[in-house]
């Protein structure tokens, strides 16, 4: 199915590089954007620069030659630009947060391109940021996409008027009835502790009770770090946690610094940085690449762990019951066993 709002966002990419004028400076900031068919002819441009937190997004526009920050939407090391692209998160604060950036950092005759679908809300965003950039104007509807437009305004509005982010950039203290964690906006289900999460959790102790031995511990596709906090009462083991999101990682280092573990966090793509091999992998996985359900992407963090498992590993995976694990997991695993079922997950150990 096409995704008129990526379609959207690369026609203007286009528009604003090739336009009569020259192309001036623009920024495309980008949270969960999945690939793009055309990315090519952007290939190498040097009028544009891409800021997202997400690592496989950041490799991928840096390997077309485009500039790339990589971070959780700090703007502090960017310019000012001509044109900013923004196709809005799901987390709202992060994106009242990219808003309020993009203000400060257009130029004075820049504008904004905010684009969404009506699902995501992206027609009460545009409202909030109209009243911000003082114009008069709604989105306008392309397909399924909505796009709203905003120039800067002159003078720049007072700081009572920028939209609300509750304080996104910092992590603060969660008070849940499961346990206290850091946490912060943008991080996935930065306030939760996953239902599918704790039912792993509560199928580790028979699983570890018959390994001979736990040395090396991965936590893959770790957010703030629930599931390598659980194994604490393993000692002496070599950890590593990874996650595609910057804010996901920063959450994980102070959390494990709270409970005084020692643990490597990694900013990777599925760990494709990693080489080693680990007795115990525990994964939950996302299942939305983008904002589509996504197959592809569980396959992918079950080749990963396959490529770091020796054969002795074992491999606890938790997923929503509608993904069809052990059957994608049949080419990358030799045994998969159904652990627990409850709450709408299933838990399975795979076996190379």
């Amino acid at each position: 199915m096409k995704d008129h709002c990526q379609a959207l966002v690369l026609d203007i990419l286009t528009s604003t590089v090739t336009s009569a004028s020259g192309p001036g400076r623009t920024l495309w900031v980008m949270d969960e954007n999945p690939a793009i068919d055309g990315l090519l002819k952007l290939n190498g441009n040097k009028s544009i620069d891409v800021v997202s937190n997400r690592y496989d997004t950041s490799e991928q526009m840096a390997k077309l030659g485009i500039n790339t920050f990589l971070s959780d939407f700090d703007f502090s090391a960017l310019g000012v630009y001509d044109t900013i692209i923004y196709r809005i998160s799901k987390e709202k604060m992060l994106t009242h947060h990219v808003i309020n950036e993009a203000l400060r950092h257009l130029t004075p005759e820049g504008k904004l391109f905010v684009i969404g679908e009506k699902t995501d809300g992206i027609k009460s965003i545009s409202k909030q940021a109209a009243e911000l950039y003082e114009a008069d104007t709604s989105a306008r509807k392309f397909g399924n996409a909505y796009l709203a437009e905003f120039n800067k305004p002159s003078p720049a509005p007072l700081d009572t008027k920028y939209l609300p982010t509750a304080g996104y950039t910092e992590l603060r203290l969660i008070n849940h009835p499961v346990m206290n964690f850091y946490s912060k906006p943008g991080v996935f289900g930065w306030e939760k502790v996953d239902k599918g999460s704790q039912l792993l959790v509560s199928c580790l102790p028979p699983v570890i009770q018959y390994m001979k031995g736990v040395d090396s511990i991965l936590d893959l596709g770790c957010g703030w770090g629930y599931l390598m906090l659980a194994t604490q009462s393993i000692p002496d083991a070599v950890r590593v946690a990874t996650d595609n999101n910057v804010a996901a990682i920063d959450a994980a280092i102070k959390n494990f610094a709270e409970a005084g573990m020692n643990v490597q966090c990694l900013v990777d793509d599925c760990a494709s940085q990693l080489r080693q091999r680990f007795d115990l992998i525990l994964c939950n996985p996302p299942f939305h690449q983008g904002f589509q359900v996504s197959d592809t992407l569980t396959e992918k963090f079950l080749k990963s762990a396959s490529r770091l498992s020796r054969r002795s590993t074992r491999v606890i995976f938790v997923v929503n019951q509608f993904i069809p694990l052990q059957k994608l997991a049949e080419s990358c695993f030799k045994e998969s066993r159904l652990l627990a079922a409850a709450d709408g997950f299933n838990v399975f150990e795979l076996r190379p």
